[in-house]
C-alpha cells in the first residue's frame, strides 16, 4: 500500500510534490546521484541552445532555501521567480507559459505547511492558490490553463482536489482513507488518471473531471502509480513495482493492453523513474537508476521498445522535452552540487548550460 513517507525530511517533500514517490532511503529513487557529469567532446554550439527558443524553470538550492529560478537553454537570463523565506519547488507549468505553478514550503516549529503558488513569468507578484494544509502537492493543469487538479490533506489522509487557477470553484472529487495521488489531467481536459490505494495497495485509475466514473485501470498485488498521459491521449505510462523494481509500464485509458515498455529488457537490476512523454507521443524519455548512486537518462520508442541512453554524462536524471521534442533539459551531477544540461533527442551532444554552487534540479522547459 503505497504511503506519504514520514522522517525523510526535504528530499520526500520535493519529491512528492512534484508527483513522484517519496525518496526511497537506500538511494534507488533518490533526486540525482551518481558520480560528477562529465562533459563530451560533442557539444551542442551556442547557435543550437539558442535555436531551442523557450525557457527552462528549475529549482536551485544556491539561496538559504530552495527556489524556483529561469535560464535561457542557451544559459542567459538567468534570475529568480520566487521569494520570501519559505521553500519554493516547481511543480507545473502553465499551457500557454506564462506562469508556474509551485509548492511552497513553510516551516514553523515543529508545523509543516504547504500552499500552491502562482508564479508569473514575467516576474509578477506570486499568488497563493486554494487552502494551506500539511500536504498540498501533485498539481496537474488542465489543457486550457483554466484550472488544475492536486492532491491534499486537508480533510483526510489524501485525497484530490479541483480548483480554479483564479482561486474559484474548490471541490473535493475523491474520498477514499486509503488514499488518493499522482493527478494527471487527460490532453483533452475530459478525464483525470490518478493513484489510489483503496483496494489495498496503489493501483492506476480514472474519472470524469467532475470526479465521477471512477474506475480501475491496473489490478496487481504490487503497487502501480504515477500515470501520466501520452499527448493523443490514447495511452497512459505508469510505474509499477511487479516485477520487484520500479519499471515504466503502458496502458491504454480502458485498462487494457498493459505491457512493459522496454519488454527487450529482462533485467531485474535498477529502478526506472521520471516517464516524460515527447511531444509527438513517439518516445518516452527516464531516469534509470542502475544502482545506488548510478544513474543514467534513457530515451525509448514507444512502438518498438528500442532505447539509447543520454551519452557522456553520468548521474543524469530527471528529463524534460522542449516543446519541439528536438531536446532534452535534465540534471546531473551529484547530490550536493548538480547542475543543468542539455542534449539532442537522440541522446547526442550533452551540454551543460549552468554551473552554479550547490544543486539545480527539477527543470521544466517552456514555451
Amino acid at each position: 500500500m503505497r504511503i506519504a513517507a514520514a522522517g525523510l525530511g526535504l528530499i520526500a517533500v520535493v519529491t512528492a510534490a512534484c508527483g513522484d514517490r517519496p525518496a526511497s532511503t537506500d538511494g534507488s529513487n533518490t533526486r540525482k546521484s551518481g558520480p560528477a557529469a562529465s562533459a563530451s567532446a560533442d557539444t551542442l554550439s551556442l547557435a543550437e541552445r539558442r535555436a531551442a527558443g523557450g525557457h527552462i524553470v528549475f529549482l536551485s538550492e544556491r539561496d538559504s532555501t530552495p527556489q524556483v529560478y529561469v535560464i535561457g537553454p542557451a544559459g542567459g537570463g538567468e534570475r529568480r521567480l520566487s521569494s520570501g523565506t519559505g521553500a519554493n519547488f516547481p511543480a507545473a507549468v502553465s499551457p500557454d507559459g506564462h506562469a508556474v505553478i509551485a509548492v511552497a514550503v513553510r516551516e514553523q516549529g515543529a508545523d509543516h505547511g504547504e500552499q500552491m503558488t502562482v508564479l508569473p513569468m514575467d516576474g509578477g507578484a506570486a499568488r497563493p492558490l486554494g487552502p494551506a494544509s500539511s500536504r498540498a502537492r501533485s498539481p496537474s493543469l488542465s489543457p486550457d490553463g483554466a484550472w488544475l487538479v492536486f492532491e491534499s490533506d486537508r480533510q483526510s489522509f489524501r485525497d484530490l482536489y479541483r480548483i480554479g487557477v483564479d482561486g474559484s470553484g474548490l471541490r473535493r472529487l475523491t474520498e477514499n482513507r486509503e488514499g488518493n495521488f499522482d493527478p494527471a489531467v487527460s490532453p483533452n481536459g475530459k478525464w483525470i488518471a490518478f493513484a489510489s490505494s483503496r483496494d489495498g495497495d496503489a493501483e492506476v485509475y480514472v474519472m470524469r473531471a467532475d470526479g465521477g466514473g471512477q474506475r480501475r485501470l491496473t489490478a496487481f498485488y504490487r503497487d502501480d502509480f504515477g500515470p501520466r498521459w501520452s499527448p493523443d491521449g490514447r495511452t497512459l505510462a505508469f510505474l509499477s513495482n511487479r516485477e520487484g523494481a520500479d519499471r515504466i509500464f503502458l496502458v491504454s485509458p480502458d485498462g487494457t493492453g498493459v505491457r512493459k515498455l522496454n519488454a527487450a529488457d529482462t533485467s531485474r537490476a535498477g529502478q526506472e523513474a521520471d516517464a516524460a512523454w515527447s511531444p509527438d507521443g513517439a518516445r518516452i524519455a527516464h531516469t534509470l537508476h542502475v544502482s545506488p548512486g548510478v544513474s543514467r537518462i534513457r530515451i525509448v520508442d514507444v512502438r518498438t521498445g528500442a532505447a539509447r541512453e543520454v551519452r557522456g554524462v553520468e548521474g543524469a536524471s530527471q528529463p524534460a522535452w522542449s516543446p519541439d521534442g528536438r531536446f532534452l533539459v535534465f540534471t546531473a551531477g551529484t547530490a550536493d552540487e548538480a547542475d543543468l544540461w542539455i542534449a539532442r533527442a537522440d541522446g547526442t551532444a550533452a551540454t551543460r548550460i549552468i554551473r552554479a554552487k550547490r544543486a539545480d534540479w527539477l527543470p521544466r522547459w517552456v514555451r
